[in-house]
């Protein structure tokens, strides 16, 4: 029996020698990145909007043209603010484009689903590394972690407790400050007090 395994190394190789032939004839290199942004750093609650930002840089000595996006969000449990697609004429070589939107959770918790759990799922990107549009590219964005969405009310006693819990300490850092401050300057006045002095001799 004659092995396959060189016949599939060389295949292989060669398949990922014309992907990299095509990428580095293109000159055109691209980084497509979504975020979301909240008022609390991944916390998310129904009623509470989350601001998504798609980034597109291309980090390439070339234009890339007819850019398109695509980030849909399912409607039956975010109010969408904005439009989840955009296109863009023409990235250009060390150029960036945003686009941005925001998305708001709805649902109302129950005992038994008292959060809604929402899978991440990247945005689309499509755009073509000639003008006319004949060598068109897909891609997909950096990848979205899941989300996990408060009800209304669980997020509004999170967020007191969060904000009690930064006033103790900001009144806590205030007093490490000021405290020494204090003490010295008391220590001050009785050390240029004569009274005090013929007090305590």
């Amino acid at each position: 029996l004659r092995s396959t395994a060189p016949v599939k190394m060389v295949r292989g190789v060669t398949a990922m020698m014309l992907f990299l032939s095509g990428a580095i004839a293109s000159d055109v290199k691209i980084i497509f990145r979504k975020s979301l942004n909240t008022e609390i750093a991944y916390t998310y609650a129904a009623g509470f909007p989350i601001n998504i930002t798609l980034d597109i840089f291309n980090l390439g000595s070339e234009p890339a043209y007819g850019i398109k996006t695509s980030d849909p969000w399912p409607q039956d449990y975010f109010d969408i603010d904005g439009e989840t697609e955009a296109e863009f004429d023409e990235i250009s070589a060390g150029g960036h484009l945003q686009h941005n939107f925001t998305v708001t959770p709805k649902f109302d918790a129950t005992p038994e689903k008292p959060l809604l759990y929402v899978r991440g799922f990247p945005a689309e990107l499509i755009y073509s590394t000639d003008a006319e549009g004949e060598n068109s590219v897909r891609a997909i964005s950096t990848q979205m972690r899941d989300l996990l969405v408060r009800s209304y009310e669980d997020y509004v006693r999170l967020t007191a407790k969060h904000n009690t819990e930064w006033s103790i300490f900001g009144l806590g850092m205030t007093a490490s400050v000021l405290g020494p401050l204090g003490g010295f300057a008391y220590f001050s006045r009785m050390k240029g007090n004569p009274a005090m002095k013929e007090k305590s001799s």
